[in-house]
């Protein structure tokens, strides 16, 4: 009788101690943050400054970027040094993707296969750099919480769907149970992951925490990495519509 009631003192220590699912907070809505992740960057209009380190096995090179956006649908990355890409660019519109040489003068729209080739030689693709999917529209969402680092943080799980024109399985987003900003994105090829884009570095502009750094690392490619910092953002400045036309590509892409 004493085993017995001494395991059962022990026993209810031990659920006592042990974390209760009901504990845990409720989850949000999926649409509340797969919204905040279709948004991180994106506002009625922004213009930003960037610089882009890529390191690689067989080349290092930086990038000074000025970028503008307009709505949802408009956004234009124009290469400002150094001086043998500048006025490289990458516009897109209403119309679609669209990349300028501006040595040959030639804007050639780019088809949705060419999505995931790389942007100007880094581990980020055209896709990631002028997205043209929708979290919302092209994708199946789930959440969970997890335990990463001794910290609980929300995870998003999101798997393309069929005719979404990516090259992911899915994309493992780890998010700030706060306010859902992203901490880090695990992209898989089916169940192995093929690259981690790691955000840090948190400013508030225009009342919102947005990552001024994001780090693309090839999980294949030891001591690669391409990193993206923001030097300057604005969210809700005046650009001009003509801007995201052939036209006005041209006029702020030519030195």
């Amino acid at each position: 009788m004493r085993i017995l009631a001494c395991s059962l003192a022990f026993s209810s220590i031990i659920l006592l101690a042990r974390p209760s699912a009901a504990t845990e907070p409720p989850l949000p809505s999926v649409r509340q943050v797969v919204d905040r992740l279709n948004d991180l960057y994106r506002v009625d209009s922004s213009e930003a400054d960037l610089t882009m380190k890529v390191v690689t096995d067989r080349y290092r090179r930086d990038l000074t970027l000025h970028s503008w956006t307009r709505g949802k649908d408009e956004a234009l990355i124009v290469v400002r040094a150094p001086a043998r890409e500048a006025g490289a660019a990458t516009l897109r519109s209403k119309d679609g993707l669209w990349i300028y040489a501006p040595r040959a003068d030639r804007l050639v729209r780019l088809p949705s296969a060419l999505l995931s080739e790389s942007w100007m030689g880094s581990h980020f693709t055209n896709e990631d750099l002028v997205r043209e999917t929708d979290f919302v529209r092209d994708y199946d969402t789930t959440l969970a919480w997890k335990e990463e680092g001794g910290k609980r943080v929300l995870q998003a799980t999101l798997v393309p769907k069929p005719k979404t024109p990516v090259v992911w399985s899915r994309v493992v987003y780890l998010l700030d149970p706060g306010d859902f900003l992203p901490l880090r994105a695990d992209f898989y090829d089916r169940d192995r992951i093929s690259r981690v884009l790691a955000f840090a570095d948190p400013h508030v502009v225009s009342g919102r925490r947005v990552p001024f750094t994001l780090q693309m690392v090839p999980a294949d490619k030891p001591g690669e990495e391409t990193r993206l910092e923001y030097r300057k953002l604005q969210f809700g400045v005046s650009v001009d519509p003509s801007l995201f036309t052939q036209r006005g590509l041209r006029q702020v892409a030519m030195p």
